[in-house]
């Protein structure tokens, strides 16, 4: 199982970012950031800011990658923790909705990117060996 400071780590390389870049960030050292990843130390608002500017849900840092989910009950984070007795009105679901389909839109250009990557490996791999 990965650590916390590998998971951050794989994090940073797929965003192109450095560990330092991400102390700064934080206001802290990389010594400090590494410490407190390592010795499980580092304060909640520091996951909260890594979460936030990473944009990666705050769950996933701490997610063991090999459980295994039942799709076919309600993912426990879509629940509120405290029902404030309002109803979405419709602009906001909108919103919600706009928000999703960007989220969409980029997650699609993200695996055509990769398809083409893929795509250019094997051409040049098995034309030219």
């Amino acid at each position: 199982m990965k650590t916390l400071l590998d998971k951050i780590n794989d994090i940073l390389i797929k965003e192109n970012y450095t560990f330092k870049q991400l102390a700064d960030y934080l206001n802290l050292t990389a010594e400090e950031l590494e410490k407190g990843l390592i010795n499980k130390t580092l304060e909640i608002r520091h996951f909260e800011e890594i979460s936030k500017n990473l944009k990666v849900p705050l769950y996933s840092i701490f997610r063991d990658p090999n459980e295994k989910n039942d799709h076919s009950e309600k993912p426990f984070f879509i629940n509120k923790l405290w029902d404030d007795g309002e109803n979405a009105s419709p602009q906001k679901l909108q919103e919600e909705i706009n928000m999703l389909k960007k989220a969409i839109t980029s997650k699609e250009k993200e695996l055509a990117s990769a398809l083409i990557h893929k795509r250019h490996y094997y051409f040049f791999t098995f034309r030219f060996p």
